[in-house]
């Protein structure tokens, strides 16, 4: 009997690790294949046996038990079947490891103890709790990977399990395992984005604000990445969901990043247009996404008591920045020292009532310095730079303020 099948999303994941992480990643559910031996209680008797297997689409469980030989369970009818659950007995050295995960306390050498009782758990999370109750361990085991950095192997795991099966026994955690796992994978490689993002698929979000925040934070990591086309894609799934919601504090900010990446790749799209004109098209439809995206924005712009009030006044600012680079490239001085005296207008009236700890907010002052620059407001700029290194020290943020100072002119 096979204790298990491989689809074609995980074979996929095999040869995208082993070339992304240089590495060659072990099948444990191969490996580790075989009987479960658990007690299965028939009434109030525990009678010994093992579990050979679990079809989910099929709804069957393959057991034997001693005494009645092999056996095939309904999976939805094991009450009529007068069963009452599966036990497993852990071992003791690998309650106290496990114990010790959900503590905090980890290390990568107690996990190839773990993995021989692990994977063969795993197979079974299709069996509600209250039949089977080894979805604890396997959770601990799975967060522990990812604190550890193991993002191969818990990606592994993930996108194996059938979250909506999960989701639908009230065990939601292994899909909220995966939004933190794509995310930290982004975080850690961009080049994992798109197998990260493909986990991404297999979960469920639901109209929550926890929902919400979680998925917003992996469309935040996109961005961040500089995977705009990516993040805006993730952005358009996200929005919908959060527009069910009346009042929802992230509606706002959803609707406002995927402008801040268009004018990003426009940007892109700009400088290589200048090489070559065939890159000008596209260009062209992407800045226009966006002037239509900040029209619709503008009809119902965020409260200016709000945190998003400066992000949206940013992206107001970044578009008068791509006209006066227009103007600029035409040789318009002119034209183009309005367009950026109108950016110096709009990010400060987004900066004054901004919170330091506003992501875009170093940004916004950085970009507020450039263009007093370009209007030979050099005092003014060397002002904002020197906020920007008091107030985000160690950061890039503030590296590129200290250069910025260098290269001003001395008065």
């Amino acid at each position: 009997m096979r204790y298990y099948t491989i689809n074609l999303f995980f074979g996929l994941f095999l040869s995208f690790s082993c070339s992304l992480y240089g590495q060659t990643n072990k099948d444990y559910f191969k490996i580790h294949s075989g009987p479960l031996p658990v007690k299965i209680y028939v009434g109030n008797a525990g009678k010994p046996g093992s579990l050979l297997g679990v079809d989910g689409q099929r709804g069957i469980i393959y057991a034997q038990m001693d005494g009645a030989g092999r056996m095939q369970l309904e999976l939805r009818g094991l009450e009529k079947q007068n069963i009452k659950g599966f036990v497993f007995n852990w071992p003791e050295d690998s309650i106290k490891i496990l114990k010790s995960f959900s503590n905090e306390q980890y290390d990568v050498k107690f996990l190839p103890s773990l993995r021989p009782m692990i994977y063969k758990a795993l197979l079974y999370l299709e069996i509600p709790q209250k039949y089977f109750a080894v979805h604890d361990n396997c959770l601990i085991y799975v967060n522990a990977l990812i604190e550890m950095e193991q993002f191969d192997e818990a990606f592994y795991i993930l996108s194996r399990l059938n979250l909506n099966k999960l989701d639908s026994f009230g065990y939601r955690d292994f899909s909220e395992a995966s939004l933190g796992l794509a995310s930290k994978m982004i975080q850690a490689n961009s080049k994992s984005a798109k197998i990260a993002r493909a986990l991404l698929q297999k979960v469920t979000i639901r109209n929550n604000s926890a929902d919400h925040a979680s998925y917003l934070k992996l469309a935040d990591s996109l961005r961040i990445k500089g995977l705009y086309n990516e993040a805006i894609s993730e952005y358009a799934r996200l929005g919908p969901i959060v527009n069910k919601s009346i009042g929802s504090p992230y509606a706002k900010i959803v609707e406002i990043w995927p402008v801040y990446c268009y004018i990003k790749l426009y940007e892109t799209y700009s400088r290589a247009a200048a090489k070559d004109a065939r890159y000008g098209e596209a260009a062209r439809k992407i800045f226009s996404t966006a002037i239509q995206t900040v029209k619709k924005i503008d009809q119902s712009p965020p409260a200016r008591q709000t945190n998003e009030y400066s992000l949206y006044k940013l992206i107001r600012a970044l578009l008068r920045v791509q006209y006066a680079r227009q103007f600029e490239q035409a040789g318009d001085s002119v034209k183009a020292a309005e367009f950026y005296r109108q950016s110096v207008l709009e990010v400060t009236e987004g900066i004054v009532s901004a919170r330091v700890g506003l992501d875009w907010l170093p940004e916004s002052l950085m970009m507020a310095g450039d263009a007093y620059e370009k209007l030979e407001l050099n005092e003014a700029a060397k002002n904002v730079y020197k906020q920007v290194k008091i107030f985000y020290d160690g950061t890039k943020w503030a590296a590129e303020s200290e250069k910025r100072l260098a290269n001003l002119p001395t008065t």
